[in-house]
């Protein structure tokens, strides 16, 4: 009867979670459906298969001229606005054209075709990001919360339209992210060959995914230091213990071979569209492009204080008055805002979405403030506590720091406007939401009594459940305002 009952409690948990990840699927394809290729996009230029051989800018003509060329372009790319990345997802996207044009002879389905890549790039970091929650001492209701917030949140709905490379790329910086858990874990040679593989596409797609490369060596670098002194101390315990994993000392001989194959496969085959371009053209290996100091774009001469810390408290009271969205040369205000409306221009709209675009930027951030918080406590400060092993702590860590120390520097390196969006750094929604699913969780019911049972009734309980109900009510109402978004940008 006990298996019976635990049988039906798993299918009625797989049920769930299947109706929010359709929820998510069907949210993004009526976005798609619903969107044209220039619609809320960013840097893409034009498409027009109609009118011959032409190279203007953009990453719609990328995908065009690789599309009718089939080969990488002969001169030098940064001389044609976006040809400087790399090509993976324009390739793909010329292919997908490609197959579609056996069956399809209308030109403007064909190009709108486009928006199937990053699509099903969407689904896939939706599931990915639903194995990373897997890892960890999470219950299905918590895995649930973050899943939530996964699919429901306007950033990664906006990428399933994006035909630029931003969705291709953050999927392998998710793939990354999940590789390495996996690795840490059950560090075999086809584990890290599937790492390596999944940084050298990501950085064939967008050379920022080349960020992963630190959190990823400071994990390969404690599982080095680890094996060195299991091998030094003949009583060291072959296995570091947590809730969740066991995780195996490897020997160092081992261990060294692993990382001679993942920096045979991935720097090559990473490396090769910058080494290219190196030799053929002198392109420096980092290349961006950068607008001119007379664009309105242009923060350069806004004070840094007032950039990286505090906008004038007077604008933001004034803005909020009039619904506006701006201070736009504050790196925390565009990250709210692009983060759950993009670039999105509301000039021409009516109040009521004005009122709807503010209520979302308030509840996301402070969801965002929650979890930033959370993140703290469960991965910097009480990772143990938690059932978090050293590796995932390392790789949550030095992940979302370097992330966003980098995001910061390229704000500050080029100071535009567009430099902050939040689309430079949406790998940022992955570590401290986690950590915010283990505060949620920490404040439920179930656990609460289950703590009580063990005697581990630390802190206030009372605290933890209304923590816990606020957070709930929080998301909801995320998920509900960002739902109303999505409908107001396919509908308007």
């Amino acid at each position: 009867m006990g298996e019976s009952m635990e049988k039906v409690g798993k299918r009625t948990d797989r049920i769930k979670m299947d109706v929010i990840l359709a929820a998510g699927c069907m949210l993004r394809l009526f976005y798609v459906l619903f969107s044209t290729i220039y619609d809320r996009q960013y840097d893409i230029g034009m498409i027009d298969l109609d009118a011959g051989h032409t190279v203007t800018g953009g990453h719609l003509a990328y995908i065009q001229y690789l599309y009718e060329n089939w080969k990488l372009p002969d001169f030098d790319p940064t001389t044609v606005y976006q040809f400087n990345h790399p090509p993976l997802h324009h390739y793909l996207c010329a292919l997908w054209m490609k197959l579609c044009s056996l069956f399809i002879s209308n030109t403007d389905v064909l190009e709108e075709s486009i928006q199937i890549v990053p699509f099903v790039c969407s689904l896939l970091i939706l599931w990915f990001l639903l194995r990373i929650a897997e890892q960890f001492d999470l219950t299905e209701k918590a895995k649930r919360f973050v899943l939530l917030l996964f699919c429901f949140h306007p950033a990664l709905v906006l990428l399933s339209g994006s035909v630029n490379n931003d969705c291709m790329s953050l999927m392998f910086t998710v793939m990354c992210v999940y590789y390495t858990i996996l690795w840490s874990r059950f560090p075999t040679a086809h584990n890290i060959l599937k790492l390596a593989v999944s940084i050298a596409l990501g950085m064939l797609t967008k050379q920022s995914v080349a960020q992963m490369a630190f959190p990823i060596a400071a994990v390969m670098l404690w599982m080095l230091v680890r094996s060195l002194d299991n091998g030094r101390d003949c009583r060291a315990r072959s296995v570091e213990n947590t809730r969740n994993a066991a995780i195996p000392v490897v020997p160092v001989k081992k261990l060294l071979g692993q990382y001679v194959l993942f920096g045979v496969v991935s720097i090559p085959l990473g490396m090769s569209f910058y080494i290219r371009n190196r030799i053929q053209f002198h392109m420096p290996l980092v290349w961006i492009y950068t607008l001119p100091e007379d664009s309105w774009q242009y923060t350069g001469n806004v004070p840094v204080l007032n950039r990286f810390l505090f906008p004038v408290p007077s604008e933001v009271l004034d803005n909020l008055r009039q619904f506006k969205l701006g201070c736009g040369y504050n790196v925390w205000m565009q990250i709210i805002r692009t983060s759950v409306l993009g670039e999105w221009d509301m000039a021409d709209v009516g109040r009521s979405v004005k009122v709807l675009a503010v209520l979302l930027m308030l509840v996301g951030a402070l969801l965002a403030l929650a979890a930033w918080m959370a993140f703290i406590r469960v991965f910097v400060v009480r990772a143990k506590r938690f059932g978090i092993d050293s590796a995932s702590r390392i790789l949550f860590v030095v992940g979302y720091f370097v992330h966003l120390l980098l995001y910061l520097k390229f704000a500050y390196d080029y100071p535009q406007e567009c430099s902050m969006h939040f689309r430079y750094m949406e790998i940022e929604l992955l570590f401290p939401a986690i950590a915010l699913a283990f505060i949620w969780q920490e404040g439920t019911k179930e656990q609460l009594e289950m703590r009580r049972r063990e005697g581990d009734a630390t802190g206030h309980p009372a605290v933890k459940r209304a923590i816990s109900q606020v957070l709930f009510v929080l998301l909801l109402a995320f998920c509900m305002l960002s739902t109303a978004m999505t409908a107001v940008w396919c509908l308007l």
